[in-house]
């Protein structure tokens, strides 16, 4: 009754008539402000409280320093630190409904976080064990953190134990606390190296593995999600972090939390089962997935030493099966070629390693129906079409290649269904999918001249009657997918729906296969098709290449096509005297990039472009004495008939494209792009772009170069500078694994270092604590002997006293008993005795 009864005094003015929101938000402030009983500040406060989402401009025009202040004061009264975190609360969070709100909602923060000393506060109060107090503490903490974070992360840092009572809600049994307190870390440690540092070092590593065990791995709910993104956010660009998370053997922990249903005990997936995944399943893959790239990150420090822990731990066949053997869903599967792309990239061990891997690959998924892909409708066959027999002992029969989810794979290198992903083998895999497979085709062959012999020389067709196989399968190799591919654009049928990315994404893969290697390119240009015995005259590689682009740009194919051939074209006959040679026997390639490039042209910029880069290749490195067509021949056709100034036009025009600075590192497709049968916006490959900027000034200015200048001599031939420059990077690649090796012992040098400093300043104050333990002690001692002496003293006193009352009782009894016997005698003489009568 005494809060009804203050709660309704305090609302009702002068004579019991109503005031206004204003007037009874003042009144309630002065009373708590200025009120001396406890209970009548409990009672305004729950009073303000009810009128707090009525009345939020009032209340926090002179609410917030009032209800802060009354915190520090009465934090230890659960009742009004409940209203208060309450209150509070709503003053900070955004209504969705009002536009003003978020202006409000930060400008109330802002007078929360203005105090440092408010935030310290709270999180005292996490030392509360009372569930509602420790909830509004963190749901207050997740208002503040949303609207203005750097000032909440600099307030946390003034506490000394302020990261040690947050990380503690990871340990509370009470899943809706440890929840919400997982996500206020997540969204404090996004920025702050400081914190990170600090939460890492709160056992922040162990804490949520432990917490990713017991909700079931990836198998778990939203948690392990969270848990997974709390962990990138102390990893991600934090090198001692990384050092930490690998010293303490957490990546070792890693391949425990891949385990599922699906995975059989020696952690192979079988690709035959039947294991749904759920959306969250498949979120938390990805997350896991992430937390590796986080770790592998191309170009740090740590990268080498995190590849060569997950290598030895075996993750690494582990994401072999994932993208390759089991029935993951596509997302994960890209997302599972990302991570195997920056595991192995640059690592000679770890490239091996995929080589000799063998597996037993997962059904493709279903093909799209065909209104999905009508979109992709072929052009019509012009009369200038080249007949692309020349590849049909490469091309294989592309209906056979429709699994029927009963008949069982046949086992195969996992190099070669990598291939066959990323070229369009299987028509139901999605565009972001084959990205992550050619990317990860990148990272195989980068800076492995070995690897890039070894696919060159698969470009031949193996024999189709191998007696030491029993599959019906045609056999394939990456080199007879990738030639196979090259002419994919449009099928023989003229009919049926095409995919311009078939040719693209195998042109990305052969140019990645002949880039800097002289030797590659010379097995490549060795490379020829027809059958003399049937008349057929033979056609090189490189003829066959140039013919299908001159079939798309005369049959007016998507642009990519040709984008792809050309790109693939100027890698090779880059710095190759021969291949320009072979490529320039055939007196129509030069007429037909000459009509390409010509002003009168009405080809798409980027193809004018990228043909005059090729053309300018052609006459840069026309060294060869014996071609058909020399420097002599080219030279006044180009300046002639194009122009030096329209040539640099058209190699500027494509640098200046969208679709040329759009190129990133990583290709990725996002799900948005490739939606209702959309094709993704892919028209560079990023290696590419990088060689274009590098060399197309270079190309611009050879033109204008006299024909009769002799080759570059400094004692070594264009093919040696090619060693040569092969050689470079690869010092190149050793110094810097050296120098990741070095910053990684100076790291551990560093942390033993500090270790050691840590275990001297502990010895210091565990010596300093029994110094004064022994002080205390020899004190204690001393006082506790003083006590006993004067407590001994007090006993014998009594022991004295004690004796001389037993002998004063002695006495006592004697005269008593002396006086019983004269009584009995008669002989007493004591006043109230009777006195014998004498007659």
């Amino acid at each position: 009754m005494d809060f009804f009864s203050s709660g309704f005094s305090a609302l009702r003015g002068q004579k019991g008539h109503q005031q206004t929101g204003s007037e009874t938000v003042d009144r309630l402030c002065e009373r708590i402000e200025h009120g001396t009983l406890l209970e009548d500040r409990r009672a305004s406060v729950l009073t303000l409280k009810a009128c707090a989402r009525e009345h939020k401009k009032d209340i926090g025009a002179r609410g917030v320093a009032v209800l802060t202040k009354v915190l520090r004061q009465d934090s230890m009264d659960i009742d009004i630190s409940k209203a208060v975190l309450e209150t509070l609360t709503i003053l900070c969070q955004v209504d969705a409904d009002r536009d003003e709100s978020r202006e409000f909602a930060l400008e109330m923060s802002n007078a929360v976080l203005q105090d440092a000393n408010n935030v310290v506060i709270l999180l005292d109060m996490l030392e509360e064990n009372d569930f509602y107090i420790r909830f509004h503490v963190v749901t207050l903490l997740s208002m503040l953190v949303l609207n203005n974070t750097p000032r909440l992360q600099e307030c946390i840092l003034t506490s000394p134990m302020g990261m040690s009572r947050l990380m503690a809600l990871l340990d509370d049994r009470r899943e809706i606390i440890r929840n919400e307190g997982l996500l206020l870390l997540i969204s404090l440690t996004e920025s702050n190296a400081d914190l990170q540092k600090i939460v890492a070092f709160e056992n922040a590593f162990e804490r949520l593995l432990a917490i990713i065990d017991e909700e079931g791995a990836v198998s778990g709910g939203i948690i392990v999600q969270d848990c997974l993104q709390l962990v990138q956010n102390l990893l991600r660009y934090n090198v001692s972090n990384q050092n930490y998370f690998r010293e303490t053997s957490c990546i070792q922990r890693i391949p425990i939390l891949f385990e599922s249903e699906e995975a059989d005990e020696r952690g192979k997936y079988d690709p035959t089962s039947t294991d749904m995944w759920s959306d969250q399943k498949g979120n938390n893959m990805i997350m896991l997935l992430e937390l590796i790239r986080v770790l592998v990150v191309p170009d740090h420090s740590n990268t080498v030493p995190n590849q060569k822990a997950m290598y030895q731990c075996g993750i690494l066949p582990l994401l072999i099966n994932l993208s390759l053997t089991s029935n993951a869903p596509q997302r994960v599967k890209a997302s599972a070629f990302y991570a195997l792309s920056e595991l192995i990239r640059l690592n000679k061990v770890n490239q091996d390693e995929l080589s000799k891997a063998i597996i037993i690959p997962a059904h493709p998924p279903p093909a799209p129906q065909e209104d999905a892909s009508s979109a992709l409708t072929p052009p019509g066959r012009s009369s200038a079409q080249f007949s692309r027999s020349s590849f049909q002992a490469s091309r294989g029969e592309r209906g056979s290649q429709s699994y029927k989810s009963q008949e069982p794979r046949e086992r195969c290198p996992a190099i070669v269904e990598v291939v066959a992903i990323a070229v369009g083998q299987y028509p139901g895999c999605t565009y972001s999918v084959r990205a992550a497979a050619t990317c990860l085709f990148q990272s195989y062959v980068l800076e492995n001249p070995d690897t890039q012999m070894v696919l060159a020389t698969t470009l031949n067709a193996p024999p189709e009657d191998n007696p030491n196989t029993t599959s019906n399968e045609k056999p394939q190799t990456p080199g007879t997918l990738l030639l196979g591919a090259l002419q994919g654009w449009q099928d023989d049928s003229g009919t049926a729906s095409t995919d311009p990315y078939n040719s693209w994404f195998a042109s990305v893969l052969f140019s990645h296969i002949v880039q800097n290697n002289p030797r590659a390119k010379a097995i490549a240009l060795a490379i020829t098709f027809g059958d003399e015995e049937y008349g057929e005259d033979p056609v090189s590689l490189i003829h066959a290449i140039a013919a299908a682009l001159m079939v798309a740009v005369k049959g007016q194919a998507d642009v990519r096509v040709s984008l792809g051939y050309l790109a693939l074209l100027c890698v090779w006959c880059y710095d190759s005297p021969r291949s320009i040679k072979d490529f320039l026997s055939e007196g129509v390639h030069l007429q037909f990039l000459i009509e390409l490039i010509s002003p009168s042209s009405k080809e798409d910029p980027m193809v004018q472009g990228l043909a005059a880069f090729l053309l300018g290749i052609c006459y840069e490195f026309n060294w060869e004495k014996d071609a058909l067509i020399t420097r002599a021949t080219i030279q006044p056709i180009l300046l002639s008939r194009i122009g030096p100034d329209h040539f640099a036009a058209c190699i500027t025009r494509v640098r200046e494209s969208g679709p040329f600075k759009a190129a990133a590192p990583t290709m990725v497709v996002l799900p948005s792009e490739e939606s209702d049968g959309k094709l993704p916006n892919l028209f560079f490959d990023y290696s590419f772009v990088e060689f274009m900027k590098r060399t197309s000034e270079r190309t611009q200015k050879s033109i204008t170069l006299s024909p009769d200048n002799t080759p570059p001599q400094h004692g070594l031939t264009q093919t040696n500078n090619a060693e040569l420059e092969m050689r470079v990077q690869s010092l190149e690649n050793m110094l810097s694994t050296q120098s990741a090796q070095m910053a990684e012992l100076q790291s551990e040098l560093e942390l033993a270092r500090r270790t050691l400093e840590k275990q001297a300043k502990e010895r210091e104050e565990y010596e300093r604590i029994l110094a004064r333990a022994r002080e205390e002690h020899a004190f204690a001692l001393a006082q506790m002997r003083q006590e006993m002496q004067e407590a001994q003293a007090r006993h014998e006193a009594l022991e004295k006293e004690h004796e001389d009352l037993l002998i004063c009782l002695a006495e006592q009894e004697e005269e008593l008993r002396l006086k019983e016997r004269m009584l009995t005698l008669g002989l007493g003489n004591d006043d109230g005795a009777q006195q014998p009568r004498f007659y």
